[in-house]
């Protein structure tokens, strides 16, 4: 039994302020996850569509919320769009439900 790498695929969209993730965030992506918000830049708030996530560990959460300490720490903010229900639930049982600006 072979075991593959899970799979990610990031989308930025055209208004240079949003990203769409949709696949799997797990210890194989996250870092990929971070640097692609990273490249967005802190200079202003920024949208994550999560709807297209199927699944979401805490090496994905923990890259969503480092990257939403750098926004809170330049004065902007992270909103999660459209959060799946595997992120749904992550935040629930993680506390952390209320710590995010969602649409």
């Amino acid at each position: 039994m072979s075991s593959s790498p899970s799979r990610l695929d990031l989308s930025p969209g055209d208004d240079g302020c949003s990203l769409t993730a949709t696949g799997v965030i797990d210890s194989h992506t996250a870092d990929g996850l971070l640097a692609a918000l990273t490249a967005i830049g802190h200079d202003r708030d920024v949208t994550l569509d999560l709807g297209g996530v199927e699944f979401i560990d805490s090496s994905g959460l923990r890259s969503i919320i480092v990257f939403n300490q750098e926004l809170v720490d330049a004065g902007h903010a992270l909103v999660l769009a459209n959060p799946s229900a595997a992120t749904t639930r992550l935040l629930e049982i993680t506390g952390l439900a209320d710590h995010f600006r969602t649409t």
